[in-house]
């Protein structure tokens, strides 16, 4: 027999906490060139002081250091601008959506916007997460004045049909050498972009810990091709998932 008592049963003499279904939410939010300069944990901390001040009744994690519950598709890189990053909050309780929106953006500084918002089902918002395995960049880079358009697309063609493209990455003082060619989906040069010694292009990549291409990376194996290109912005457009991508 078991009896529920202020949110706990107690059964066989042992006490278990009730199961408590705890709402989460799917945001959307853009990180603009005013900010570019915040790392992962800065937008994690700003997040977390926003969803703080607008009072929302957010969940936190057990153990001796409980935090917010609040997680990140993917962690975007300092100097990286973004127009549609996915995270998940829990609350206690369910709001309004429209509430939610409101309040969290009067919180947060300017630069960061969350621009979508909805209910999730409680189970599979890690996988949710987890899905998003591929991200769509815009990259701004820096060419000398004579390039010419042709020549940019020959490159992009010849770097595409290569079946390596081997770099080298640095990590904890020791450097290794990795194959980005299966990481790197599409790149291509953004119609009429060649203007004032600058060049726009765009490229989907694979992200994640089981294999991912950076987008320095890519251009530093096409300025071998392109004489004095070099990276100056990335944005990251949006956050794409392989399981429901177009063949």
């Amino acid at each position: 027999m078991a009896l529920t008592v202020e949110g706990a049963f107690w059964h066989n003499f042992f006490w278990k906490p009730a199961h408590r279904s705890m709402p989460k939410y799917l945001l959307i939010f853009e990180k603009s060139e005013s900010v570019r300069w915040l790392g992962h944990l800065d937008i994690l901390r700003t997040f977390e002081r926003a969803i703080r001040r607008a009072g929302l009744p957010v969940a936190f994690s057990t153990g001796f250091n409980p935090r917010e519950r609040i997680a990140f598709a993917s962690a975007l890189s300092t100097g990286v601008t973004a127009g549609a990053e996915p995270a998940v909050v829990e609350l206690t309780d369910t709001i309004d959506i429209d509430l939610l929106l409101t309040d969290l953006n009067a919180a947060l500084p300017p630069g960061i916007r969350v621009g979508e918002c909805k209910e999730i089902p409680e189970a599979g918002s890690r996988d949710l997460l987890n899905s998003f395995d591929r991200a769509e960049y815009e990259v701004v880079c820096a060419c000398p004045p004579e390039t010419d358009p042709a020549e940019v697309e020959a490159a992009l063609l010849a770097l595409m049909a290569r079946t390596e493209l081997d770099v080298v990455r640095a990590r904890e003082g020791r450097s290794r050498n990795l194959d980005i060619r299966p990481y790197l989906f599409s790149l291509a040069l953004v119609s009429g972009s060649i203007t004032a010694n600058r060049l726009t292009l765009t490229m989907t990549v694979a992200i994640g810990e089981t294999g991912n291409a950076k987008p320095p990376e890519v251009i530093s194996l096409l300025a071998e091709r392109i004489s004095g290109l070099t990276l100056r912005r990335s944005h990251r457009a949006r956050l794409l998932s392989s399981a429901t991508a177009a063949p």
